[in-house]
């Protein structure tokens, strides 16, 4: 059944000077409003009309194409226009002031998407991948909303529903009609069936780590001694002077930190102070922050200056203080040392050779950084349905439930109890997809959306 509310509008492009602006209207009045606004009253559905936009006191506002949608064909499974206009802020203002004074209300935030779940459009994870479209910082976020977009958790728990009835409707027989001639449940059937839904619960629930592998950057941190030229190499792979570089050893404080894209997956960037020795309060402060960036950096890039001795005490030191880290050695400064072949008798893990000057070693450090992404992320990401934090609460939940359906159904008959479990589970993956909701819910849900959307 159709969802009816009354007509609303709103800016579903920036309020600022563009090539383009988009209003949109959802509501019952809109076809009314083509033939009052534009002058036809049949407008060709889903097709570009040409049109002017003439108020209400016959003000023409801007030449305009509009596109109507009819009812049930549209996003929000209403009567819907989407009205393209010269992108002026003051065109849009006297747009919508005009579809006000329609009897158009402005749209609260999300109230679209919130319309298309009412109607039956699209299931509650697809409207929260929605949000996660508008709000992904990588291509790795985008992807992940884009699958959940198309309906993949929907099937999937659709698919564990339908399965939880069948096994519901198996015991429901045996408790409804004892006398009849209905055979008794296959006991074994039934665990090996529920089981099978419990390793699907589990499947899903253990890819929400993949969800905080997406949305945090992978951070990566250059440390190493004072004057080892750090803050020139995370200058050099930004391509821009984002750190402070001088002759000067301890010219680096603080860490300094930049995001950046790397092949669809965010990245965290860290330059760091360099470790030594110091009774500069600031200087150990700033040290500081550089031990604790190292505790929470993915992969640590060890910067050494090849032009002045080996530093095995600096190495030593880092390696037993960071037995578990993911360490690199970068041998900086090439171009001052044309013997690059130094003996690395303390350190057996991946060595790169790096110059400012030239473009040595920077392409390495970011391989390793894909190489990194690849195996730890990427590989984990393929063909998985990666669920939100929502998902993931009800999802544990309705494992809790089904596990004490299975534990039950283990140790005996007790069919009322099973039934119990099994429908107390079902309403939380209800609460997922969203055929069972609160307005509560709902409002915490649409109201993080922008207007328009």
């Amino acid at each position: 059944m159709v969802y009816h509310h009354d007509t609303i509008a709103s800016l579903a492009t920036p309020a600022k000077e563009s090539a383009l602006g988009l209003i949109r209207v959802s509501g019952q009045s809109c076809l009314l409003l083509c033939n009052k606004i534009f002058g036809i009253p049949s407008p060709t559905p889903r097709k570009s009309n040409l049109g002017n936009y003439v108020s209400t006191n016959n003000e023409h506002i801007d030449q305009v194409i509009f596109v109507y949608y009819p009812d049930g064909k549209s996003f929000t499974g209403e009567e819907m226009i989407e009205i393209t206009f010269h992108g002026n802020v003051i065109i849009a203002n006297k747009i919508l002031d005009d579809l006000i004074r329609r009897n158009c209300r402005l749209a609260e935030p999300g109230e679209y998407t919130k319309r298309a779940f009412l109607n039956g459009k699209i299931d509650l994870t697809q409207a929260e991948s929605i949000a996660e479209i508008i709000t992904a910082k990588s291509d790795a976020q985008l992807k992940v909303a884009n699958k959940k977009l198309s309906g993949s958790l929907g099937k999937v728990l659709e698919k564990i529903q339908d399965n939880t009835l069948e096994i519901q409707s198996q015991l429901e027989a045996s408790i409804d009609f004892p006398e009849d001639d209905i055979s008794e449940p296959d006991y074994s059937e039934l665990i090996n069936k529920l089981t099978d839904l419990i390793q699907r619960l589990d499947d899903l629930i253990r890819n929400h780590s993949l969800e905080n592998k997406i949305s945090n950057a992978i951070k990566v941190t250059l440390i190493g001694p004072p004057n080892a030229g750090k803050s020139s190499l995370f200058n050099k792979l930004l391509s821009e002077d984002r750190s402070i570089v001088s002759d000067l050893p301890g010219t680096t404080r603080d860490y300094v930190s930049k995001e950046i894209l790397l092949n669809g997956y965010l990245v965290e960037l860290i330059d760091t102070a360099g470790i030594r020795e110091s009774s500069d309060k600031i200087e150990m402060l700033g040290i500081e922050n550089t031990r604790r960036n190292i505790n929470d950096s993915d992969i640590t890039f060890m910067v050494i200056d090849v032009s002045a001795p080996y530093p095995v005490d600096f190495i030593n030191q880092i390696m037993n203080e960071y037995p578990r880290n993911n360490f690199i050695l970068v041998k900086n400064k090439t171009d001052l040392n044309s013997s690059t072949k130094i003996s690395d008798p303390i350190f057996e893990g991946t060595t790169i050779n790096t110059s400012i000057y030239s473009d040595a070693g920077t392409e390495e450090i970011k391989e390793e950084v894909n190489k990194f992404i690849k195996e730890n992320i990427e590989d984990d990401l393929s063909d998985q349905i990666v669920v939100n934090k929502r998902q993931f609460q009800f999802l544990n939940e309705c494992k809790i439930h089904f596990s004490e359906a299975l534990q039950t159904m283990t140790a005996g008959k007790n069919e009322e109890i099973i039934l119990l479990e099994l429908k107390l589970g079902l309403e939380f993956l209800n609460l997922i997809v969203g055929t069972k909701t609160n307005e509560d819910m709902l409002d915490k849900l649409f109201n993080s959306f922008c207007i328009g959307k």
